[in-house]
């Protein structure tokens, strides 16, 4: 067999191979900001919802309705665009009558509104008096480590923000904290640092609106 006839099928692959890697690479930019996406999205109104221009248009407030391209159903229909004499209005209210039980001015029952939502319902408290405000403070000025929020909470039966707005720490205590605070941010490397200052300065951004 010649040896020539299985080189051939390698030699065309490494020449193939050297073609399409000579080939120019074209870069392609997407919308990898914000600005970008923005001027992307920013598609003009249809004219149906500019205003009438022509010379014999109606001058004034008017109403513009465009609805969507799908055929919608009668039941969605407001009665704003039907006039008062239309008998469709009467044959909607029987359609919404007998699909929903429900007429328009009457007041729904139970077994027409939604399911209650079942998350934890919290009731106020009025349990403090101000003899009860004022040992929290005593034990607040006391012992600000062993009576802290939720201890104090969890005694006198109350929230946390009653706590802290009725009974807040000696300032003792606030400097102590935000020693400690200082010791454990001496601690942190460039990067922890760095994403911390990051992220106060995106708070700040956020409550300015700027993001």
């Amino acid at each position: 067999m010649d040896m020539r006839a299985l080189a051939r099928p390698a030699s065309e692959l490494l020449t193939r191979a050297r073609c399409q890697a000579s080939l120019p690479i074209t870069a392609i930019r997407g919308h990898k900001t914000t600005a970008r996406t923005k001027r992307a999205l920013k598609i003009a109104p249809h004219d149906s919802f500019l205003p009438d221009r022509s010379p014999n248009a109606p001058t004034g407030d008017s109403i513009i309705y465009n609805p969507p391209a799908s055929e919608a159903s009668p039941l969605h229909t407001p009665f704003l665009f039907l006039p008062p004499n239309d008998p469709r209005r009467s044959a909607i209210v029987r359609m919404r009558a007998a699909n929903e039980g429900f007429v328009p001015g009457s007041s729904p029952t139970n077994a027409q509104l939604p399911p209650a939502m079942k998350y934890a319902r919290r009731q106020p408290r009025y349990n403090l008096t101000a003899k009860d405000l004022e040992e929290m403070r005593r034990l607040r000025n006391e012992d600000p480590l062993k009576w802290s929020v939720g201890a104090l909470a969890q005694k006198f039966d109350c929230s946390r923000i009653i706590v802290k707005i009725a009974a807040p720490p000696p300032e003792s205590h606030k400097k102590w904290l935000k020693e400690l605070q200082e010791r454990r941010e001496a601690r942190w490397g460039p990067r922890r640092a760095k994403a911390r200052e990051e992220r106060k300065m995106r708070n700040e951004m956020m409550h300015r609106g700027e993001l």
